[in-house]
């Protein structure tokens, strides 16, 4: 009779890759990172399309982000307006200021965005390409505004903002349904927001958490938000939800995603100390995921 004495893994395959993942950002701190601008750290866009609806809200805060839909125009002339919505446009922006940081210029050949899509495990060719380049020409003619709105004694209030593109100009060339070039110039106040304190992000962690944009959120949201806390502070699961989670309807369903999400988030950045709790995520000092201002 044959007995089986191995002993069942206590994590999943995706788990035991993630943490693998976290082993090897742990052990190779010098590889090359990825930047994001300081704004997706703090409010971002939708996870799935929003429909036909004239505007989309997100808020943290004081702050409140509003998100207008561009008009995208099709080879026969077609006309059609859409939001920019799940992982594509975060990988885009993700990219762009990886580029600008690198390369200290709004001005980026769309060229080599393919090959950091093909690096991250998306297929940036065929049928999946044209897809990518739809939530990219959705991003580049969005409108965006954010709000900061802030209180004081004696009832007074005050608010201010800014309304902007992400991109100033852009210019693609087509063969057919291929694209055979293109070129985007950022926005003067987008691309000095991106170089002035861009966050550092590891391409691996990017690549692991592919198909999730809350993952993605989440890991830009608590590298930014460690790396200048001095002490520990709890952020209720209301404001969280607002930030993150403006597609459930009750918390208790955001809670239970939010927390799944940041225990594999945890796998790659182990050194994240926030832990749910009744009233909200604690947050407390921790070590820094990727040392800033580092060589892209």
């Amino acid at each position: 009779m044959h007995v089986d004495n191995s002993t069942p893994s206590l994590f999943t395959h995706r788990q035991e890759r993630l943490m693998s993942v976290g082993a090897t950002i742990e052990n190779a701190p010098g590889m090359p990172v990825a930047y994001a601008a300081r704004l997706w750290a703090q409010l971002s866009l939708p996870y799935r399309d929003p429909g036909d609806i004239t505007e989309w809200v997100r808020q943290n805060g004081a702050l409140t982000l509003s998100v207008s839909p561009g008009v995208v125009t099709g080879r026969d002339g077609e006309r059609h307006r859409g939001y920019p919505y799940g992982v594509i446009p975060r990988y885009a922006l993700t990219w762009m200021a990886t580029e600008a940081v690198r390369t200290q210029s709004p001005d980026l050949e769309l060229g080599s965005l393919n090959g950091f899509l093909r690096n991250l495990g998306m297929n940036s060719s065929g049928a999946s390409g044209r897809r990518a380049l739809d939530q990219v020409r959705r991003l580049i003619t969005a409108s965006i505004n954010i709000e900061d709105r802030r209180t004081g004694a004696e009832g007074r209030w005050s608010v201010a903002g800014a309304n902007f593109h992400i991109v100033q100009s852009y210019q693609l060339d087509f063969n057919g349904k291929e694209l055979s070039s293109a070129g985007v110039r950022l926005s003067p106040e987008y691309y000095q927001a991106i170089v002035e304190n861009p966050i550092p992000l590891r391409p691996e962690a990017l690549k692991a958490f592919q198909g999730s944009p809350m993952r993605l959120d989440l890991y830009t949201w608590l590298v930014h938000r460690l790396y200048a806390l001095r002490t520990p502070s709890t952020v209720s699961w209301q404001q969280l939800m607002t930030q993150f989670g403006a597609d459930y309807r009750l918390t208790r369903q955001f809670k239970a995603a939010f927390v799944k999400c940041l225990r594999e988030v945890q796998m790659i950045y182990p050194e994240a100390r926030a832990v749910p709790l009744e009233s909200g995520l604690q947050l407390s000092p921790s070590a820094k995921h990727i040392k800033p201002r580092h060589v892209a």
